[in-house]
């Protein structure tokens, strides 16, 4: 009989032990150990799985912990530790070569061969590093039918979309993910054109690994297939396909349009885009084009250069202006703050509503999509900020710009495809909307014999509203990245993550 001690919360022996089957039947909490062996090949990480015989009473022929066990009565998580390796594996090893992960608790209830089952367990996480052959372990026949090795980030795919059959706890995966990061050897190719101390930046994110400073889009096959990580943007998303050992790439703008694509991304990579860092360019330009627009710079303009001293009459105020921003993320927001600290009344529009926390306190609302035809003709400011996609694709279409007052100007720092472009060129040529400032069209260069640039009120702009224009901008994109290399390396999750189906950030 396998006694066990009965413990704490903490794993802390409570002076009671039960037989192993009684504190299942009973769910009294117990200790296991568990130890996962890793190596280091040619700057990857490889993880040993065993897998089970098939005369297990439970879970056989599934790949599980390299070496796990119960603690028995009296015994202490790593002599029990090593014992488990020494008994499964013929591993003799130190107790100072086990690096503790952090310790896991495990509750489950269930009926197992016809019996209740209830399963507590305080489970103490190792990682030993060994690099050896799989035949050179010596196998516990009545317990293992073999050992094999696999590629840590291919084995952390596969037990999360359960792709082979196995009985390991994806939440003991990730606690290793401090000590995997550790120990790759990884290659990271930038491709803004960051300055030296921005450079040095990212390499105190991530010492040790190998750094490809290309600083400009252009990059070459051998770049783009080494390439682990890539901050920055390429000069086409379908170079992604050559990217075959790509973990995760950091876009340098919020847009992600191209990305997303099904089959450009190796499987297993991320995306994450750079949205915060262009609030602050973004929203000076859309005000500084409002400006220019309600006040009659633009014609001011004109009379300068043909040394003509006129007044073009009564401009327009903003203050009490009505706002309606349409895209509520980072740049949105950023405009609305600054339109209500100018003493405007701001409301948004949003994909999705769902808590109040939707709404600031400075905002008159937060409304989704299908609010639009009641809040657009109430509106004296309309200012879009939309990725493009299929859903964002016209939204301000021909029915919704005949909505608008005489008194509405539009604004659209996002993409050129949410705006039906005729309509508003329609719009500005008949009178019907007070103005118009573009930093994006649809086409996108607009051609030089397009209608739009000889349409009245209109402010035209080559999508520079971002960039790196404002070099501020750049180092906001230069700390995400920093910020983000650090967070990867230490097994966290890294910010800004785009969720490939829709193409907006998760």
């Amino acid at each position: 009989m396998e006694y066990l001690d009965i413990v704490d919360e903490n794993g802390v022996p409570t002076g009671k032990i039960a037989e192993r089957t009684a504190a299942h039947k009973q769910g009294l909490r117990h200790r296991t150990s568990h130890v996962w062996i890793l190596r280091e090949r040619a700057g990857k990480v490889e993880v040993l799985l065993q897998k089970r015989s098939q005369n297990k009473d439970s879970f056989p022929g599934c790949y599980d912990i390299s070496s796990a066990g119960h603690i028995p009565a009296g015994v202490d998580f790593i002599p029990s530790a090593l014992r488990e390796l020494k008994e499964e594996l013929g591993c003799s090893v130190s107790e100072n070569e086990l690096i503790y992960c952090g310790q896991r608790r495990f509750s489950y209830d269930g009926v197992f061969h016809g019996k209740e089952f209830h399963d507590r367990q305080v489970s103490n996480v190792y990682a030993l590093w060994l690099d050896r052959r799989p035949e050179d372990f010596v196998l516990q026949k009545e317990e293992l039918e073999e050992v094999r090795w696999f590629e840590f980030e291919s084995c952390l795919r596969l037990v999360e979309k359960n792709e082979i059959s196995h009985c390991i706890y994806l939440e003991e995966l990730q606690m290793l993910l401090p000590e995997v990061r550790k120990r790759e050897r990884l290659c990271i190719l930038v491709t803004p054109p960051v300055t030296e101390e921005e450079k040095q930046q990212l390499l105190q994110a991530a010492p040790g690994q190998k750094f490809f400073f290309t600083e400009k889009p252009e990059v070459t096959e051998e770049q783009l297939r080494r390439a682990d990580i890539i901050l920055g943007n390429l000069q086409s998303p379908l170079q992604l396909k050559k990217c075959e050992n790509l973990k995760w790439i950091q876009l340098n703008n919020a847009g992600t349009e191209g990305y997303c694509e099904p089959g450009l991304l190796p499987e297993g990579a991320q995306l994450a885009n750079a949205t915060g860092a262009y609030g602050m360019a973004i929203s000076e330009h859309m005000i500084g084009c409002l400006f220019a627009l309600r006040k009659k710079l633009l014609l001011y303009w004109d009379n300068q250069k043909a040394h003509c001293w006129h007044s073009e009459g009564h401009v327009k105020v903003i203050e009490r202006s009505n706002v309606l921003v349409i895209g509520c993320g980072d740049i949105g927001m950023t405009f609305g703050r600054k339109m209500n600290a100018l003493g405007c009344r701001v409301s948004g529009i949003r994909r999705r509503v769902s808590k109040k926390s939707d709404c600031p306190e400075w905002m008159e609302g937060m409304y989704g999509m299908d609010s639009l035809e009641e809040l657009l003709p109430k509106a004296d400011i309309v200012a879009m900020s939309l990725p493009g996609n299929a859903s964002t694709y016209h939204v301000l279409s021909r029915e919704r710009i005949a909505l608008l007052s005489d008194n509405a100007v539009v604004l659209n720092v996002g993409r050129g495809t949410a705006i039906d472009t005729d309509a508003l060129a329609d719009a500005l040529y008949a009178g019907k909307i007070a103005g118009a400032a573009l930093d994006v069209t649809d086409p996108e260069p607009l051609p030089a014999d397009h209608r739009l640039w000889n349409a009245p009120n209109l402010l035209i702009t080559p999508h520079v509203s971002g960039g790196f224009s404002l070099p501020e901008t750049l180092e906001k994109i230069v700390g995400l990245f920093a910020d983000n290399l650090e967070r990867y390396f230490a097994g966290q999750p890294i910010e800004n993550l785009v969720n490939l189906q829709t193409g907006y950030r998760e």
